[in-house]
Protein backbone atom coordinates (compact mmCIF):
# COMPACT_ATOMS: atom_id res chain seq x y z
CA UNK A 1 0.00 0.00 0.00
CA UNK A 2 1.07 3.39 -0.70
CA UNK A 3 2.06 6.17 1.93
CA UNK A 4 -0.09 8.41 0.31
CA UNK A 5 -3.28 5.97 1.08
CA UNK A 6 -1.85 5.74 4.72
CA UNK A 7 -1.40 9.46 5.53
CA UNK A 8 -4.21 10.85 7.12
CA UNK A 9 -5.64 14.30 6.22
CA UNK A 10 -4.93 17.43 8.44
CA UNK A 11 -8.26 18.24 9.72
CA UNK A 12 -10.99 21.05 8.67
CA UNK A 13 -10.50 24.45 10.00
CA UNK A 14 -13.70 24.81 11.17
CA UNK A 15 -12.78 21.06 13.09
CA UNK A 16 -10.05 21.31 15.04
CA UNK A 17 -8.36 18.72 16.99
CA UNK A 18 -9.74 19.33 21.06
CA UNK A 19 -8.67 17.51 24.06
CA UNK A 20 -10.91 16.62 27.14
CA UNK A 21 -10.19 15.20 30.44
CA UNK A 22 -13.40 13.52 31.26
CA UNK A 23 -13.34 14.18 35.24
CA UNK A 24 -12.64 17.58 34.81
CA UNK A 25 -15.51 18.21 32.22
CA UNK A 26 -18.01 15.89 34.61
CA UNK A 27 -17.48 18.07 37.55
CA UNK A 28 -19.33 21.06 34.84
CA UNK A 29 -21.53 18.29 33.38
CA UNK A 30 -25.73 19.47 33.39
CA UNK A 31 -26.79 16.38 32.42
CA UNK A 32 -26.10 12.40 31.90
CA UNK A 33 -24.35 11.82 28.44
CA UNK A 34 -23.45 15.17 27.77
CA UNK A 35 -20.90 15.72 24.65
CA UNK A 36 -17.59 16.04 25.66
CA UNK A 37 -16.98 17.56 22.01
CA UNK A 38 -18.63 19.87 19.84
CA UNK A 39 -18.80 17.91 17.01
CA UNK A 40 -22.09 16.16 16.27
CA UNK A 41 -22.20 16.33 12.27
CA UNK A 42 -22.41 13.22 9.75
CA UNK A 43 -20.21 10.49 10.38
CA UNK A 44 -18.98 12.39 13.95
CA UNK A 45 -17.43 10.13 16.93
CA UNK A 46 -19.38 11.59 19.52
CA UNK A 47 -18.03 10.66 23.08
CA UNK A 48 -20.32 11.58 26.24
CA UNK A 49 -20.04 11.65 29.84
CA UNK A 50 -21.58 10.23 32.67
CA UNK A 51 -21.42 10.21 35.81
CA UNK A 52 -23.73 8.70 38.92
CA UNK A 53 -23.51 8.45 42.53
CA UNK A 54 -25.61 6.69 45.29
CA UNK A 55 -27.37 8.01 48.37
CA UNK A 56 -30.14 8.27 50.50
CA UNK A 57 -32.61 9.97 47.27
CA UNK A 58 -30.79 8.42 44.53
CA UNK A 59 -33.31 7.34 42.11
CA UNK A 60 -32.12 6.86 38.62
CA UNK A 61 -35.09 4.57 36.98
CA UNK A 62 -34.78 2.16 34.05
CA UNK A 63 -35.79 2.95 30.21
CA UNK A 64 -34.32 1.24 27.70
CA UNK A 65 -32.65 2.97 24.21
CA UNK A 66 -32.60 1.82 20.63
CA UNK A 67 -29.69 3.43 18.23
CA UNK A 68 -29.77 2.33 14.96
CA UNK A 69 -26.18 3.29 15.19
CA UNK A 70 -23.33 1.97 17.43
CA UNK A 71 -22.74 2.89 20.93
CA UNK A 72 -19.67 1.98 22.88
CA UNK A 73 -19.27 2.18 26.86
CA UNK A 74 -15.97 2.50 28.69
CA UNK A 75 -15.56 2.91 32.67
CA UNK A 76 -13.17 5.27 33.87
CA UNK A 77 -13.56 4.35 37.19
CA UNK A 78 -16.23 3.43 39.72
CA UNK A 79 -16.97 1.62 42.95
CA UNK A 80 -19.93 -0.52 43.77
CA UNK A 81 -21.73 -0.46 40.50
CA UNK A 82 -22.11 -2.92 37.72
CA UNK A 83 -19.22 -1.85 36.01
CA UNK A 84 -15.47 -1.79 37.11
CA UNK A 85 -12.57 0.46 36.06
CA UNK A 86 -11.32 0.13 32.66
CA UNK A 87 -14.08 -2.23 31.16
CA UNK A 88 -15.25 -1.80 27.92
CA UNK A 89 -18.24 -2.86 25.80
CA UNK A 90 -20.20 -2.76 22.74
CA UNK A 91 -24.35 -2.21 23.99
CA UNK A 92 -26.93 -3.33 21.50
CA UNK A 93 -28.99 -1.50 19.31
CA UNK A 94 -31.53 -2.19 21.86
CA UNK A 95 -29.72 -2.15 25.02
CA UNK A 96 -31.19 -1.21 29.03
CA UNK A 97 -30.28 2.23 30.72
CA UNK A 98 -29.65 2.63 34.26
CA UNK A 99 -26.69 3.65 36.82
CA UNK A 100 -25.04 0.35 36.83
CA UNK A 101 -24.84 0.81 40.67
CA UNK A 102 -25.70 -2.06 42.39
CA UNK A 103 -27.37 -0.22 45.17
CA UNK A 104 -28.49 2.79 44.44
CA UNK A 105 -29.24 3.86 48.35
CA UNK A 106 -25.52 3.49 49.03
CA UNK A 107 -23.36 6.42 49.13
CA UNK A 108 -20.51 5.32 48.68
CA UNK A 109 -21.25 3.85 45.27
CA UNK A 110 -20.35 5.55 41.67
CA UNK A 111 -19.28 5.65 38.04
CA UNK A 112 -17.84 8.24 35.93
CA UNK A 113 -17.97 6.38 32.22
CA UNK A 114 -17.98 7.85 28.88
CA UNK A 115 -20.58 6.41 25.71
CA UNK A 116 -19.13 7.11 22.55
CA UNK A 117 -22.03 7.44 19.90
CA UNK A 118 -21.71 7.00 16.01
CA UNK A 119 -23.30 9.62 13.63
CA UNK A 120 -25.17 8.20 10.41
CA UNK A 121 -22.49 8.96 8.19
CA UNK A 122 -25.19 8.41 5.43
CA UNK A 123 -29.06 8.07 5.25
CA UNK A 124 -31.60 7.96 8.23
CA UNK A 125 -30.56 7.50 11.80
CA UNK A 126 -33.36 6.71 14.49
CA UNK A 127 -33.43 6.32 17.75
CA UNK A 128 -36.25 5.45 20.79
CA UNK A 129 -37.25 5.40 24.12
CA UNK A 130 -38.94 2.76 25.92
CA UNK A 131 -40.33 1.59 29.16
CA UNK A 132 -41.32 -2.02 30.52
CA UNK A 133 -43.55 -2.88 33.19
CA UNK A 134 -41.88 -2.72 36.49
CA UNK A 135 -44.10 -5.88 37.20
CA UNK A 136 -44.60 -7.97 34.68
CA UNK A 137 -41.63 -6.67 32.35
CA UNK A 138 -43.52 -6.25 29.32
CA UNK A 139 -42.80 -3.40 27.35
CA UNK A 140 -45.45 -0.85 27.89
CA UNK A 141 -43.80 1.73 25.98
CA UNK A 142 -42.38 3.04 22.90
CA UNK A 143 -41.10 6.32 20.88
CA UNK A 144 -39.02 6.71 18.19
CA UNK A 145 -37.77 9.62 16.68
CA UNK A 146 -35.33 10.81 13.78
CA UNK A 147 -31.72 11.08 15.01
CA UNK A 148 -30.11 12.09 11.45
CA UNK A 149 -27.28 14.09 11.98
CA UNK A 150 -26.58 17.21 10.39
CA UNK A 151 -24.45 17.55 7.48
CA UNK A 152 -22.26 20.66 8.95
CA UNK A 153 -22.68 22.47 12.82
CA UNK A 154 -21.98 21.80 16.14
CA UNK A 155 -23.16 21.38 20.12
CA UNK A 156 -24.42 25.00 19.99
CA UNK A 157 -26.50 24.95 16.46
CA UNK A 158 -27.73 21.50 16.95
CA UNK A 159 -27.78 20.22 20.49
CA UNK A 160 -27.54 16.71 20.85
CA UNK A 161 -31.20 15.22 19.73
CA UNK A 162 -30.78 12.02 22.13
CA UNK A 163 -30.71 14.54 25.22
CA UNK A 164 -33.66 16.56 23.32
CA UNK A 165 -36.05 14.13 22.65
CA UNK A 166 -35.04 11.90 25.98
CA UNK A 167 -36.73 13.83 28.04
CA UNK A 168 -39.87 14.99 25.71
CA UNK A 169 -40.59 11.57 25.48
CA UNK A 170 -40.46 10.49 29.00
CA UNK A 171 -42.42 13.51 29.40
CA UNK A 172 -45.12 12.26 27.55
CA UNK A 173 -44.95 8.91 29.40
CA UNK A 174 -44.94 10.73 32.66
CA UNK A 175 -48.16 12.83 31.43
CA UNK A 176 -50.42 9.88 31.29
CA UNK A 177 -51.57 7.02 33.53
CA UNK A 178 -52.93 5.44 30.43
CA UNK A 179 -49.68 5.21 28.82
CA UNK A 180 -47.56 4.10 32.10
CA UNK A 181 -50.48 0.94 32.77
CA UNK A 182 -49.82 -2.11 31.46
CA UNK A 183 -52.08 -4.00 29.17
CA UNK A 184 -51.02 -7.04 30.26
CA UNK A 185 -50.78 -7.53 33.70
CA UNK A 186 -53.10 -4.11 34.53
CA UNK A 187 -50.13 -2.70 36.65
CA UNK A 188 -49.72 1.14 36.86
CA UNK A 189 -45.76 1.87 36.11
CA UNK A 190 -44.49 5.31 38.16
CA UNK A 191 -43.33 8.13 36.60
CA UNK A 192 -39.72 7.88 35.07
CA UNK A 193 -37.27 10.37 37.70
CA UNK A 194 -36.27 12.52 34.06
CA UNK A 195 -34.85 15.20 36.84
CA UNK A 196 -32.31 12.71 38.14
CA UNK A 197 -30.73 12.59 34.16
CA UNK A 198 -30.76 16.90 33.60
CA UNK A 199 -32.10 16.49 30.05
CA UNK A 200 -34.87 18.43 30.72
CA UNK A 201 -32.00 21.33 32.27
CA UNK A 202 -29.73 20.70 29.15
CA UNK A 203 -32.50 21.10 27.34
CA UNK A 204 -33.03 24.27 28.78
CA UNK A 205 -29.81 25.52 29.14
CA UNK A 206 -29.45 24.68 24.74
CA UNK A 207 -32.51 27.05 24.28
CA UNK A 208 -31.57 29.95 26.52
CA UNK A 209 -27.65 29.51 24.25
CA UNK A 210 -29.29 29.71 20.61
CA UNK A 211 -31.23 32.57 21.72
CA UNK A 212 -28.35 34.01 23.29
CA UNK A 213 -26.63 33.60 20.38
CA UNK A 214 -28.79 34.89 18.00
CA UNK A 215 -29.58 38.20 19.93
CA UNK A 216 -26.13 39.01 20.27
CA UNK A 217 -25.56 38.30 16.22
CA UNK A 218 -28.18 40.54 15.58
CA UNK A 219 -26.94 43.01 18.02
CA UNK A 220 -23.45 43.30 16.34
CA UNK A 221 -25.06 43.83 12.78
CA UNK A 222 -24.21 47.45 12.27
CA UNK A 223 -27.74 49.85 12.17
CA UNK A 224 -30.08 50.57 9.30
CA UNK A 225 -28.70 54.32 8.21
CA UNK A 226 -31.52 57.08 9.11
CA UNK A 227 -32.74 58.90 6.37
CA UNK A 228 -34.09 62.20 7.15
CA UNK A 229 -37.87 63.07 5.43
CA UNK A 230 -39.16 66.17 4.05
CA UNK A 231 -41.88 67.33 5.67
CA UNK A 232 -43.98 70.33 4.13
CA UNK A 233 -44.41 73.52 5.98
Amino acid sequence: MSESKLSIPAPRRDRPPLKVNVFAAMQHANTQLVPLFPYLHRGAIVPGGATFRGGPTADYGHFFHQNTQDEVVLTFAAEGALLVTGQVFVGGRLHGVNSFLKKEKDPAGYSVMMITQLQAEAGPQTEAIAMNCEKCKEQVFIREFDATPPEHGTETEHPFVTLMYSATVLQEYNSSETLRTCAKCGHVNRPFPIAAWGWEQYATQSETVARGKADLMAASRPAAPVTATATAA
